[in-house]
């Protein structure tokens, strides 16, 4: 490992004019804030530390993490939020890194395992192709071409297969329904593979999800299982969304799903093993009657016009009745577990089996007693799917004893950590404490030049029964000033689905919908056409990037709020108020603030950048906890004025009326 002085000696040598990025890039132009930031990683890596920095976007953050822990010579976990930037960083940062750094380093892309063709799925599947999906069929002809070829079974290389193409689950396994080394393909498994290159790589890339995963599964205190291997630190890049990814995998979740893989799997399994016997194969008919049963009842139970309640509700409204089809599930599944275990040349399918059976026993009985402490219990249904869940009201203890405890240094980093200009909420969410070093790093681009701000005030409340159809004509005249190029942002469906009935036929440009096309296919139609206008919710306010002319007005209908009426957001706040806080201040407008920042931040992404902000919720101005929004946005200019957006997007504002900026 090199020591402080060998490492501030090559940061600088690589960084710095002259270096080895300014010699391999063309147009390189040294960024202070990308040294500061790799300094700090550096300085976390040799102290074996924890740190926390806010890095803009343009920084090259990806870039000041990587080169320290690749000189550091210490096994290095990057966990990203997307799997669109963990294949960013893996295909384009780290070759480009390799071809410049001095030493040489292994690294490895690591995802969850349904991400990866499973080799007996798809010997059995091609046997007799049965397609999920209408027009899924179509895209067979070039999976077989793919199968043929791929080395890494990574679904990303389709690139032309929709993010939701149902068909794949019939293609991929997951860890339930893996038989492990009993697989005739284990050896050439694209997993299993994959974690074999990983024991031995430098640097590992992953995603929060697996990150997640993978630490649920370790704390577990029977069937110990890692899904990744050992490591010295952990990068936590998009550090903003570790709460929300962590909630989904410390709770608890049964659906009508999860039963009839459950039964599928053990009639297809056991058969597979000439072990299936008419005791296996009548507990399973017996299980998919009373699950369909009891879920069916369930479904029928919610709410008109409600997808998510509290499952509390949905019980009581049940009654006996639902606690008889609970019975009847929990006694079907005793019947599947004994029928498996006497089942003769099952082995250890047939014992994997069994455990999966009591895991789903054991987890359903929890979430119908509903009796843990500090959870959130929830009824969903999604399309055919029912669903019963269980939340962590408050995730800091989980932090604190398994995050906090895997590996000494940890660097949380993202764009958007700082409220008020502080990582107060931040570090209160994580349970990281006060003496976490934390670094705010100035932002790179020039906002007061590139971006102009615009808020107005004479717009009606978000609340208001007529505000979608108020905002049209502001909508509109934005537009029109920047002849397209925007993306319309929107906190609901409801509210974007309004404002593109009242405007998609008025607006002179090419209109795309979130929802018509795939998220990928719809930025590939944006960039394409310069003028063209996006209508979108908040999955396109991160993760987004479109560089140049093709982008440069960013309009967004109100602040992102989350529901005070959703169910875990609700229990959220109870919960704060119990500890004497108050949830909206503490909680509400800081939640918020980031997620506003991450809209905003779609709009400047290089220095030669140029555009218009529109928040057109009057909030922002009219009301006190509005400047706590304003102070957390990059500092720009700001106007009331449409008619100084006009000016200032032409260049031609007088010197007295742009003066009016704020």
């Amino acid at each position: 490992m090199l020591n402080a002085a060998a490492m501030a000696e090559s940061l600088s040598d690589i960084f710095g004019t002259g270096g080895a990025l300014s010699l391999a890039l063309e147009r390189y132009e040294e960024r202070p804030q990308q040294l500061e930031m790799a300094e700090a990683v550096a300085g976390a890596l040799r102290e074996r530390q924890k740190v926390i920095i806010e890095a803009a976007t343009g920084t090259g953050k990806t870039i000041a993490y990587l080169v320290p822990a690749i000189l550091s010579r210490r096994r290095t976990l990057v966990s990203t939020a997307t799997k669109n930037l963990q294949d960013q960083i893996f295909n384009k940062d780290i070759p480009f890194l390799k071809s410049v750094l001095p030493r040489d380093f292994d690294a490895v892309l690591l995802k969850g395992r349904q991400n990866y063709l499973c080799l007996w799925q798809y010997e059995e599947f091609s046997r007799s192709p049965d397609f999920k999906a209408a027009g899924d069929s179509r895209y067979w002809a070039s999976i077989r071409r793919w199968a043929k070829s791929t080395t890494t079974g990574d679904r990303a290389e389709l690139s032309r297969l929709p993010d939701n193409y149902a068909t794949w689950s019939e293609l991929s396994i997951s860890a339930d329904s893996c038989t492990g080394r009993k697989c005739a393909h284990y050896d050439d498994c694209f997993v299993v593979k994959a974690r074999s290159r990983a024991a031995t790589a430098d640097i590992v890339v992953v995603n929060h999800h697996l990150f997640f995963a993978d630490l649920s599964l370790r704390s577990g205190t029977k069937n110990r299982v890692e899904l990744l291997p050992s490591y010295d630190a952990v990068v936590f890049d998009e550090a903003h969304n570790l709460n929300d990814t962590a909630a989904s995998f410390f709770g608890l979740q049964v659906s009508n799903f999860r039963l009839s893989e459950l039964y599928s799997d053990a009639e297809r399994s056991m058969l597979r093993e000439a072990a299936l016997t008419p005791a296996v194969t009548d507990a399973c008919r017996s299980l998919k009657s009373a699950a369909d049963g009891f879920f069916g009842a369930i479904k029928r139970l919610m709410p008109r016009r409600e997808d998510r309640v509290l499952s509390e509700a949905v019980f009581a409204e049940g009654g006996d009745d639902l606690e008889r089809m609970h019975a009847r599930v929990d006694e079907t599944l005793n019947e599947l577990r004994s029928a498996l275990g006497a089942a003769s040349g099952g082995g250890e399918v047939a014992e994997k089996l069994v455990q999966r059976t009591e895991t789903i026993a054991t987890e359903l009985h929890s979430l119908v007693r509903r009796e843990a402490p500090d959870v959130v219990y929830l009824t969903e249904t999604r399309g055919r799917g029912v669903f019963l869940r269980a939340f962590p009201i408050d995730l800091q203890h989980i932090f604190r004893d398994l995050l906090h405890s895997a590996c000494a240094t940890q660097i949380y980093t993202s764009a958007t950590l700082t409220t008020d200009g502080d990582f107060r909420w931040f570090r209160e969410q994580l349970g990281l404490s006060a003496e976490v070093k934390a670094l705010p790093l100035e932002p790179v681009f020039d906002y007061m030049k590139q971006a102009l701000l615009y808020v107005p005030d004479h717009l009606p409340a978000p609340n208001a029964p007529d505000f979608v159809d108020a905002l049209a004509p502001t909508i509109k005249h934005l537009i029109e000033i920047t002849e397209g190029r925007a993306f319309v942002l929107f906190t609901s469906y409801r509210n974007m689905n309004r404002a593109w009935e009242l405007l998609s036929e008025d607006i002179p440009h090419t209109t795309l919908l979130q929802g018509t096309q795939t998220r990928s296919a719809l930025l590939k139609a944006f960039r394409e056409d310069a003028h063209s206008v996006l209508f979108a919710t908040q999955s396109f306010w991160e993760g987004v990037d479109v560089q140049g002319d093709a982008l440069s007005l960013v309009i967004i209908d109100k602040l992102p709020f989350s529901s005070p009426f959703d169910p875990v957001a609700k229990a959220r706040l109870d919960h704060i108020r119990a500890q004497g806080k108050n949830p909206f201040s503490d909680h509400q407008v800081p939640e918020a603030a980031i997620a506003l920042k991450q809209g905003f931040g779609r709009l400047i992404r290089h220095r030669e950048d140029r555009g218009v902000i529109a928040i057109l919720d009057s909030r922002i101005v009219n009301k006190g906890y509005g400047k706590r929004f304003l102070r957390s946005l990059p500092r720009c200019r700001r106007t009331r004025d449409i008619n100084i957006v006009e000016q200032w997007w032409a260049g031609a504002g007088s010197s007295e009326d742009l003066a009016k900026l704020e």
